[in-house]
């Protein structure tokens, strides 16, 4: 009975320690925690979207094409590299897909949760922000609408999908 009384108490007091309250915040992302080979694994858009025109729309674009099968993103040191599909909606409606992986190479920061990206490319500079979440293996940020209309290349297109406000992108290490 002694012995069970010691185990309990020993126990009792090993739930308190291991439960105590955690004041320290988040530690904020480095570079080092993004460094590696990144694939897409989601590709969420703020609306359902038909990008292949079966009459079925989806949130998710990587149910509606292939074409982002290949999606990449690798970060080393202060570069990184993201093989990307270039969307081109063809056809008298503008009903028809077709994606070319392209491949941009540049340099990066990562700085209080902003990840800014520089590419050079036909000598012309771009430099691009956005907002990441690191969630165990899950890289995770969000376009806005200019951006979105850059990426799919929509411009003044009278394709249905030319309205999309925002799109997150899910890759995963």
């Amino acid at each position: 009975m002694k012995l069970l009384k010691c185990v309990s108490t020993f126990l009792v007091s090993f739930i308190l320690l291991g439960c105590s309250k955690d004041d320290n915040p988040p530690q904020a992302l480095s570079q080092s925690d993004i460094q590696g080979d990144w694939f897409l694994v989601e590709l969420n858009a703020n609306e359902p979207t038909d990008l292949n025109n079966d009459g079925i729309s989806n949130t998710n674009l990587r149910l509606e094409t292939d074409c982002f099968s290949s999606m990449a993103l690798n970060f080393e040191n202060d570069t990184y590299t993201f093989i990307y599909p270039k969307l081109d909606f063809r056809g008298e409606n503008n009903d028809e897909l077709s994606c070319i992986d392209t491949l941009n190479t540049g340099s990066y920061s990562l700085e209080n949760g902003t990840l800014t990206a520089t590419t050079t490319i036909d000598n012309s500079t771009t430099t691009e922000r956005v907002s990441v979440q690191l969630d165990n293996d899950l890289l995770k940020f969000t376009i806005t609408r200019a951006q979105v209309n850059e990426y799919l290349d929509l411009g003044t297109s009278d394709n249905e999908n030319a309205d999309l406000e925002t799109l997150e992108f899910i890759f995963e290490k």
